[in-house]
């Protein structure tokens, strides 16, 4: 797609891993977590990318993934990220404006032992097409796996996948 040329784009990508904790179980007197919802401009592809619960309940006991804060687990640590490519959506809002537009994709994953991705799913939502394009790299990123008494073991993380679009008028 050709863009017009009165408007000029510098897109700049970063992606930063942050690794979350889990929050503890509610108490009586606490309100139980908010559900995730979705961007009111998610598109087709974004629908395609599941929501994750509001809470997990991870334990090596029930499903293999390390608990958070389980004492002597080092995290993964990403190897390789490739770049998450802008959707059209989401250079069409741009469009007209200056600026610098800003969005970020949360998404939840699994690190297996071997340091691929699995279970990826998404804490928090910014449509335009954008959640579908950071779920495709990240389920290409790669780990070293989180590793318990010098052995790997899964993990799960959050990954924050961070767009900006860089909008000039001439």
């Amino acid at each position: 797609m050709r863009l017009p040329k009165s408007v000029s784009y510098l897109v700049v990508f970063a992606a930063t891993a942050v690794w979350s904790q889990q929050a503890p179980a509610p108490t009586p007197d606490q309100p139980a977590p908010a559900p995730i919802i979705r961007d009111p401009h998610s598109t087709k592809a974004d629908l395609a990318v599941p929501l994750c619960p509001a809470t997990f309940n991870d334990s090596p006991e029930t499903d293999g993934i390390a608990a958070r804060g389980d004492k002597g687990v080092t995290h993964p640590i990403p190897t390789y990220q490739p770049v998450a490519h802008f959707s059209e959506e989401a250079r069409r809002q741009g469009m007209g404006k200056k600026g610098i537009l800003y969005f970020v994709a949360h998404l939840s994953l699994v690190v297996d032992i071997t340091g691929k991705p699995q279970d990826v799913c998404l804490t928090q939502s910014v449509g335009y097409g954008l959640d579908a394009k950071a779920a495709e790299a990240v389920q290409e990123y790669q780990f070293n796996p989180a590793i318990k008494d010098g052995k790997p073991v899964a993990d799960r993380v959050v990954v924050q996948v961070e767009f900006h679009l860089s909008v000039s008028k001439f």
